[in-house]
């Protein structure tokens, strides 16, 4: 691992695993879809090139780390579909939640997760004197249900941006770093922002921060699995973090 670098890579949703005692909450029947829809498949692998990465442990079905914890300060909540989801990507129930068992699960997981993230940004500050955030993601190639944005020319890769942590800079050798790949960009469509441990949110200009969502088209096939460009991407994507390193 790059111990010396100030690059953290966030993956929120790459992963699948939800415990046995978890899954008898949720409708079974729809658990399969639900996972391949709303997964970002491969993200930990595609921007692993050696630096740390912070990988959610679960799927997040069960537990939505970049979601605000509180409900009536997060939008999508209005869609089932908050820190805890309730619904599926279609709108259609996915579980069974109480209060209590909601709870339970932000302590266990939300929690947990905010406090890696915000101690592994603190050490970056710390040792290097500042961190810069890649927030990972990737997204379908037709908007899901529940989506606010249902613009169907979407773009191969959308940057998220947040004005206090997002340099100019940064967002512009980005753009014209995928653009000279043959990409398609987006700044904040169909997804927008980037994550910041609350700790640093508009205060520290130490912490940078930048959102990569990949629609999942460029790399990977309908049912889940790689498509032949796939090894092309990672490439690709190696060659950004190394531009970003410079920065």
């Amino acid at each position: 691992m790059k111990t010396h670098s100030h690059i953290l890579i966030n993956v929120p949703h790459a992963s699948t695993f939800i415990l046995e005692e978890e899954r008898r909450f949720f409708d079974e029947g729809k658990l399969t879809h639900e996972l391949l829809a709303m997964t970002d498949h491969f993200c930990d692998d595609l921007f692993g090139h050696g630096y740390e990465m912070i990988r959610f442990p679960v799927s997040r079905l069960v537990c939505d780390f970049e979601r605000s914890r509180d409900d009536e300060k997060e939008i999508m909540a209005q869609k089932g579909m908050g820190a805890c989801y309730v619904a599926c990507s279609d709108q259609t129930p996915l579980r069974q939640l109480t209060l209590e068992h909601r709870e339970e699960i932000l302590r266990t997981y939300y929690d947990t997760y905010h406090q890696v993230l915000t101690l592994a940004v603190e050490e970056k500050v710390g040792q290097l004197g500042r961190c810069v955030i890649i927030d990972g993601h990737s997204f379908p190639a037709v908007p899901l249900p529940y989506e606010y944005d249902q613009n169907p020319n979407r773009p191969d890769i959308c940057i998220g941006t947040d004005d206090f942590h997002t340099a100019e800079k940064m967002v512009r050798q980005t753009t014209d770093f995928f653009s000279k790949k043959g990409f398609r960009i987006a700044i904040n469509a169909p997804f927008a922002g980037t994550m910041v441990p609350m700790k640093y949110y508009k205060i520290d200009p130490r912490v940078s921060s930048i959102m990569i969502e990949i629609n999942r088209k460029l790399y990977m096939e309908a049912d889940g699995t790689p498509n032949e460009d796939y090894s092309a991407l990672k490439e690709f994507l190696g060659e950004w973090l190394a531009l970003i390193e410079k920065c």
